[in-house]
């Protein structure tokens, strides 16, 4: 038995359609591989359709492999492409500039002119990175105090032309655009274009709930038709129409209930950053005269660089640290922004399909090529992109082995820990072991990154499941199983 298996490192196992790779000649490395065939055979996912591949990262040995060269949609395992492609194009100390130009001229208080605001997608102007989203505009104001302006003789415009106006990705769907997951991506945003409520019962049953939000603004009007309620369980829904920034929440809420948290995206983010700047300075005690416009709303808008007064400058925390906040909480507005600041970089329209360009080429250089994948949005909050496990396990495989291989692993999820993993595989050999990111769109899951066995052997893994018709705790037991197994093994 054991002269045939090392003379056929390759066994093909029909049922379900799977192919291990192995040369390991043990009972104890061939019962794990079975066991791990055992998990992705799982009736109950007769159904649907996995794709897997486990590779050691130290032997170069191919574990286990099943429909590795099959393309899935990968759901938010398509940021690791995406996230990949920034720190190797940008580097970890890139950092978003924002320029406020004071384009006129200033005569003892008052100065006669604009304040244009141009950007190039800074994700980070919210209470991820600062005590609140207002830090970066208190900032430039009190340099303005400085200047001694106390009015304004002109309006406040954004200037979002460093990106196109695509503000959606390439297939999302409707149903979900009203979403903070679904905040759509622009040159400028602010407070990641959502806005967050906090919902409380009312001071009596039967009276509105209380719905503050994070940051007041006459850009959003807010309809609350919540009622406090002393029976029944909470249920709160929202609703923001299309193109508009009417946000109407409806239901009930217990009048004994903890804060419920909600956010729902605006529309139109350049606008939004220009008008809550503008309230900012009227709250600040300095006058305008003017209106808060979005450039594209101005004929032939441009810039004459001869007519700018002053210029004050932001820059955005480096982007190591912007990464790690994408892939931990998952963040579909960071992942987008990378792409279109690839093009840009590159000295092109910040468009989805200029940053696709540069991404399509940064593969192509370590083996895989355009046409062999669909790369359709950066987040993978889009159902048009297709990626195979053994191109996913390509590109983790790449960045554990480049020089940014500490800030690689460090952004990513841990098992039990933190991110979007934080409360999986605990009490295991997993926790705080595994690193990986996580996916998750209707119907689909994906889970892709690294693990070590007992005794230090570093594996990379990617696992993709398409056309499940179960939960996401069904498809973590398989998952999950699969990964304490490895956590556990030892070759000895």
């Amino acid at each position: 038995l054991k002269k045939l298996i090392l003379l056929f490192s390759t066994v093909v196992i029909l049922a379900g359609c799977s192919v291990t790779r192995y040369t390991t000649d043990t009972d104890e490395f061939r019962e794990t591989i079975a066991v791990i065939e055992g998990f992705f055979n799982d009736s109950a996912f007769a159904h649907a359709h996995w794709g897997a591949l486990i590779k050691s990262l130290d032997t170069d040995e191919i574990w286990y492999e099943r429909n590795s060269q099959k393309v899935f949609m990968p759901a938010s395992n398509q940021k690791i492409p995406t996230t990949a492609a920034a720190i190797l194009n940008l580097g970890p100390e890139f950092k978003f500039k924002t320029d406020f130009h004071l384009y006129g001229e200033l005569e003892d208080s008052v100065f006669s002119g604009d304040i244009v605001i141009k950007g190039n997608g800074d994700p980070t102007l919210y209470t991820r990175f600062y005590d609140s989203p207002l830090v970066v505009f208190d900032s430039i104001i009190d340099s303005i105090e400085q200047l001694g302006v106390r009015r304004i003789e002109g309006n406040i415009i954004g200037d979002d032309n460093t990106f196109d106006d695509q503000h959606l990705g390439n297939g999302w769907s409707y149903d979900y655009l009203d979403s903070w997951y679904a905040a759509p991506v622009g040159a400028l945003q602010f407070n990641e274009n959502y806005i967050d409520l906090s919902i409380t019962p009312g001071t009596e049953v039967g009276q509105p709930a209380i719905i503050e939000p994070n940051v007041t603004s006459d850009y959003i009007k807010i309809i609350n038709d919540v009622v406090t309620s002393d029976t029944g369980e909470n249920y709160i829904r929202y609703n923001r129409p299309h193109a508009s920034n009417e946000i109407k929440l409806w239901g009930r809420i217990k009048n004994d209930s903890r804060p419920l948290e909600y956010s729902p995206s605006i529309w139109d983010p350049t606008a939004f950053y220009s008008k809550v700047f503008t309230e900012t300075l009227l709250k600040r005690g300095i006058e305008v005269s003017g209106e808060s416009i979005d450039c594209d709303h101005l004929d032939n808008w441009q810039i004459d660089s001869s007519k700018i007064y002053r210029t004050f400058s932001n820059n955005s925390p480096p982007l190591k640290d912007i990464v790690k906040i994408l892939m931990k909480r998952s963040q579909n507005l960071y992942a987008e922004t990378m792409v279109r600041v690839l093009a840009s970089e590159n000295g092109e329209v910040g468009s989805f399909r200029n940053g696709r360009e540069v991404i399509r080429e940064t593969y192509k250089k370590i083996g895989i090529e355009p046409d062999e994948y669909s790369f359709a949005d950066g987040s993978g909050l889009t159902r048009y992109n297709f990626i195979s496990p053994e191109q996913l396990v390509t590109i983790l495989e790449y960045m554990y082995n480049s020089d940014h291989k500490e800030l690689w692993l460090n952004i990513q999820p841990i098992a039990g820990v933190d991110g979007t993993l934080r409360r999986r595989m605990k009490g295991t050999l997993a926790e705080g072991n595994v690193k990986a990111k996580t996916g998750t769109i209707s119907n689909v899951r994906g889970l892709s990154g690294y693990v070590q066995t007992a005794e230090g052997e570093n594996l990379v893994f990617s696992f993709l499941v398409n056309g499940h018709l179960l939960t996401s705790r069904d498809t973590e037991r398989i998952t999950d199983g699969v990964l304490k197994i490895i956590a556990e093994y030892t070759r000895d």
